[in-house]
């Protein structure tokens, strides 16, 4: 307990450290410190006496550099908000064909196509008069009693370029427009429990740094037909478990990010590169440094995080809830069947995916603050419904966060993180023909196909002008 403490305050710091008014406030405390330790000769409370006639002359300079961050914090926030209130979703189904020939890696082109949809503020009134922000997609794998469905949710506009990314590469989907299946879900947990219902649900995060990728597809693929594995069809076996009156909804919100985002991640690519070496003693005692070759397994992860830095990537939020009947309610079915889903795709030496605890609606006395539990437990279920319910996203700034927050629960845990194109595309992808759907989705028997040749779809103006009289 008091190591998840200590853990909490380094955090609470180190967001600190990260806004601009925090360090106008060390500077100020470090300048006065200076003064006092400069001034030692100086009765203490005669420079009390001039750091208050000062301030009294120029305080509406300090508060205009606390409040003035501040208020353009707020109205970015609001004007972001409106944009994000501006923008019409619609909820597409995929329906899966009776087989897919196509790899996983048809997927990752298709996130391709999504990627370069990618819109950003401009300029500055884009930024701050507009609050437009990158608008994301989101992939979703639901599970009504054991009936799979897979959806992408998309903005109404660009419908026609969804369509034909899916199309171009899985030309025997079938992609339909759909009523939102979250109008079902309870608006809050009052709902929820006047309903006879429970809820459990998370987010997942990445364990290390953004630079060092999950294991993907790749790994799972095998010339050997025999050797060949699937990771979708990990979950297709959870999700396809549940009872009547049982769902199991997860969301995969991505938001294409810039091209240039590895950048960030140069100096810990050049950290990776240099030369290893040990130190080596001489005859005459003194050391000197020697250079060492790298093992294998050190090579591929620096192959492995080159790799990943290579391909374009998603601003990703994966978040999922189980919803059931009290009377069947099992919360560690999705608690560990779906998180343990997720194991897969761990690599000691590279990546994994982890709960992001501080989301979970199991709270326990344990956790920070370590003061009611069940009461903060209730505000997460609530949060996590309307998040899930809305799409959100956290907000992009921190006063945002803070009014969006309450006071059990706190708006700041939410994350998002960089994944590239090939992550995601292991995670979300239809499955393919080694995947044994039959039990758990409905799929379509049969198969589109184009007009046959030779139909008399030509002629003149003059047969036009017949067919409409007609």
């Amino acid at each position: 307990m008091v190591k998840k403490f200590l853990e909490e305050v380094w955090d609470t710091f180190l967001q600190f450290l990260g806004k601009e008014e925090a360090w106008l406030i060390l500077f100020l405390l470090g300048l006065g410190g200076i003064t006092l330790l400069a001034l030692p000769s100086i009765d203490p409370w005669e420079i009390l006496n001039i750091i208050l006639t000062l301030f009294r002359y120029t305080w509406w300079l300090w508060i205009f550099f606390i409040i003035f961050p501040l208020a353009v914090n707020t109205w970015v926030h609001w004007r972001q908000e409106v944009f994000k209130r501006s923008l019409k979703f619609i909820l597409l189904e995929l329906k899966i064909p009776r087989e897919i020939v196509k790899s996983t890696q048809t997927m990752e082109q298709v996130l391709a196509a999504l990627h370069s949809l990618r819109n950003a503020p401009g300029d500055i009134r884009e930024k701050y008069a507009d609050g437009e922000v990158t608008v994301w997609f989101g992939l979703e794998l639901v599970s009504f009693s054991g009936e799979v469905h897979f959806y992408i949710r998309c903005q109404k506009k660009q419908r026609n370029l969804v369509e034909a990314a899916f199309f171009s590469y899985y030309p025997d989907v079938e992609v339909i427009e759909v009523e939102d299946y979250v109008e079902n879900f309870p608006k809050d947990v009052e709902e929820l429990y006047a309903s006879g219902k429970d809820m459990w649900g998370t987010e997942m995060v990445l364990a290390r740094e953004e630079a060092y990728p999950i294991k993907t597809y790749k790994f799972f693929e095998s010339e050997a037909e025999e050797k060949q594995f699937d990771p979708i069809s990990t979950f297709l076996e959870v999700l396809g478990k549940l009872k009547p009156g049982e769902i199991v909804a997860m969301q995969f919100l991505i938001a294409p990010g810039a091209n240039d985002w590895a950048k960030q991640w140069d100096g810990f690519l050049e950290k990776l590169q240099e030369p290893m070496t040990a130190d080596v003693q001489s005859d005459d005692g003194t050391s000197r440094k020697v250079p060492i070759s790298r093992s294998p397994g050190q090579y591929d992860v620096l192959e492995k995080v080159e790799e990943n830095l290579s391909r374009p990537a998603f601003d990703t939020l994966i978040r999922f809830m189980y919803l059931s009947p009290k009377e069947i309610y099992y919360d560690s079915f999705a608690r560990r069947g779906l998180v343990g889903a997720f194991n897969q795709y761990s690599a000691l030496n590279l990546n994994a995916l982890i709960q992001n605890y501080p989301v979970s609606t199991r709270t326990m006395i344990w956790y920070w603050p370590h003061v009611f539990p069940k009461v903060r437990n209730e505000f997460k279920k609530q949060r996590l419904l309307h998040n899930y319910r809305r799409r959100e996203v956290p907000p992009e700034t921190w006063i945002g966060r803070l009014i969006t927050s309450k006071f059990f629960n706190w708006n700041f845990k939410s994350k998002r993180f960089k994944m590239n194109t090939e992550g995601i595309a292991t995670i979300f992808h239809l499955p393919t023909s080694i995947v044994l759907t039959a039990p758990h989705i409905i799929r379509n028997e049969s198969k589109k196909g184009g007009a046959p040749a030779g139909l008399p779809i030509y002629g003149g103006e003059g047969d036009i002008e017949k067919f409409f009289q007609e």
